[in-house]
Parts: C-alpha cells; sequence; structure tokens
C-alpha cells in the first residue's frame, strides 16, 4: 500500500482521471435522441445509466434506432473500463495517503469505497453493453441496472462525505466544503435520478477535484 499512499503516485492518478474524463467526453454522443420530457437530465450517457423503461431508451437512440448513436455509446462504454481502475485506485490513494498522515487505518474504508465502486461501474457497463445488442428486448439487464448504478454514485458520494471530512480536520475547510454537495445530493438523486442524478454526478467530480487539489499542495 505504500506506493498507492505516496503523494507522487496520487498526482499522477489525478492526472490520469483528468485526463480520462476529456477523452470520455470527446467519444460519447451530446445530446439525446429525442428530449427527455420534464427531465433535468440531458446527456445521454448519463439518461442511459438512468433509464428504467423502454421508453427511456427511444430517448436515447431514436425510433428508429440510430445505429452509430449505439456504436458511439458502445465505443465510450468500452474506453470506461480503462477509466474504472484509474477512479478507483485515485480514491483509494487519496486515503491511503490520509490513512498513513493520521496513523488511523479506519480512513481506509473510504479509499475502498472507491475500489468497490469501480468494479459495480464494471458490472453496470456489461449490463449497458447487453442492452445496446438486445435494445428490442432488453428484459432483465434493464431491470437490474438500478442497482449497480446507484451502488456507485453511493459509494462513491460516501468517499466524498469522507474527503470532506479529512479535509476539514486538516484546516482544508474550502476544499472540504466542496466534497459536502455529494453526500447530501445522493438521497435525492436517488429518489428522482432523472432529476437530481446528474447534480450528484457532477458533485462527485467537485469532490474529486478538492481531494486533488488538496494532494497536489501537499506535494508541494
Amino acid at each position: 500500500m505504500n506506493w498507492l499512499a505516496d503523494r507522487r503516485t496520487t498526482v499522477v492518478l489525478f492526472g490520469l482521471v483528468i485526463l480520462m474524463f476529456a477523452i470520455m467526453q470527446m467519444v460519447f454522443p451530446k445530446t439525446l435522441a429525442a428530449p427527455l420530457p420534464e427531465a433535468r437530465v440531458q446527456s445521454p450517457v448519463l439518461a442511459f445509466e438512468f433509464a428504467r423503461t423502454p421508453a427511456h431508451l427511444d430517448h436515447i437512440f431514436g425510433v428508429p434506432t440510430d445505429p452509430a448513436r449505439i456504436a458511439a455509446i458502445d465505443r465510450g462504454n468500452r474506453i470506461d473500463f480503462l477509466f474504472m481502475p484509474i477512479y478507483g485506485l485515485f480514491v483509494f490513494s487519496v486515503f491511503a495517503g490520509i490513512t498513513q498522515h493520521r496513523k488511523r487505518r479506519l480512513w481506509l474504508v473510504f479509499g475502498v469505497f472507491g475500489l468497490v465502486a469501480a468494479a459495480s461501474d464494471a458490472v453496470e457497463n456489461l449490463l449497458l453493453l447487453h442492452i445496446t445488442a438486445n435494445l428490442s428486448a432488453p428484459g432483465d439487464a434493464l431491470a437490474l441496472l438500478a442497482w449497480p448504478v446507484w451502488i456507485k454514485f453511493g459509494l462513491l458520494a460516501l468517499a466524498s462525505g469522507g474527503g470532506a471530512l479529512a479535509l476539514m480536520r486538516s484546516g482544508r475547510r474550502v476544499l472540504g466544503a466542496l466534497c459536502l454537495p455529494a453526500p447530501f445530493m445522493i438521497l435525492p438523486a436517488l429518489l428522482q435520478p432523472l432529476q437530481f442524478g446528474g447534480l450528484v454526478a457532477g458533485a462527485i467530480g467537485l469532490g474529486w477535484l478538492a481531494m486533488g487539489l488538496h494532494v497536489i499542495m501537499r506535494a508541494r
């Protein structure tokens, strides 16, 4: 665990997270095939993760289905398998460093949340790829999708909450405050994903930014 607790490792992983996020933004389609009525989430990526009915899929992929849109989303989801271990290790590395600094292994629990979230993300993507291969009859894959999606977001939101606590105890109150929205947003997002799911995803990203900046400041 020593190399993962090294600040230089965490900084490299943070840089890779930013790079992979930029790549993912370029790969996935930017707009839905048709707007989702009364939904704040209009990103095809998030709308697909939060899809619960065949009607939701129609808004993402179009009627008739657009093969180019399916190919783009599949390509993005396959590339996403590279992103999962990077962000999982980044979250773990942040808390490995905090554990080493504070001499309390309890902090490492939040790091494990990042690894489990990444594993759940992999299950999610396998379901998404299964759905696009069977759009006319998504069946059990669509019914099961909510489980890995909300395990992922829930654990990452809890890790952000752990980051808030650790940063505030370190005197970095502003950075700690940036980690707070994610744990507070997770319940509304779970209850109404098409309304608030995008907010919790953005809040988790904000928490990662705060944790990454904290590590960079410590490395100077």
